[in-house]
């Protein structure tokens, strides 16, 4: 009997699942630029928790080395590039759209520069050489789209990526029907 529950409900669970990606794609369908907008907003909080999150884990009392100039630099850019993010609505009357997405994309990248060149230099982070590698240029990566994809093909971008979250949506749509069907 608690084995049929538990079947239920890891299949409601699962159709829930496709049920929120079927709506979120539905509105990236329909709404492309919105949708853009929407994880450009997104992107930019993450820019300046992880900026303040940073600013945070450095050890101020610790010697000024190279390895803490960067990290600071690092962080206080992370932060102004969310916050022109965020700030894009009063920024937009102000700057263009263009202006800023390549703003944040020199911002972004470099961050993630920083990062990277980080890495080598600060001994004490010699531990964690990839995953520092990995994250400096994501960032870098993240910077250089914002400078060199046009924003438009953003919009094709999201449209071809709610046609692959509509597949998602219905292969999750299987699996739950599976997992009902054999409680």
């Amino acid at each position: 009997m608690a084995e049929t529950k538990t079947k239920r409900f890891e299949a409601t669970l699962t159709a829930l699942r496709g049920i929120l990606i079927v709506a979120a794609a539905l509105v990236g369908l329909f709404y492309p630029v919105q949708a853009v907008k929407l994880l450009v907003m997104v992107g930019g909080g993450l820019l300046l928790v992880d900026g303040v999150l940073g600013l945070a884990t450095i050890d101020h009392a610790a010697a000024r080395t190279t390895g803490h100039w960067l990290a600071l630099a690092r962080n206080i850019l992370s932060i102004a590039a969310g916050v022109i993010v965020l700030a894009s609505g009063i920024l937009a009357n102000v700057f263009t759209l263009s202006f800023m997405a390549g703003l944040v994309g020199v911002l972004a990248l470099v961050v993630g520069l920083i990062e990277m060149v980080s890495s080598f230099i600060d001994n004490e982070r010699q531990t964690r050489l990839w995953p520092t590698l990995v994250g400096g240029a994501v960032y870098a990566a993240f910077g250089l789209a914002l400078m060199f994809v046009p924003l438009t093909s953003a919009a094709t971008l999201m449209r071809i990526a709610t046609i692959l979250m509509m597949l998602y949506a219905l292969l999750l749509f299987y699996r739950a029907w599976r997992i009902r069907a054999g409680a």
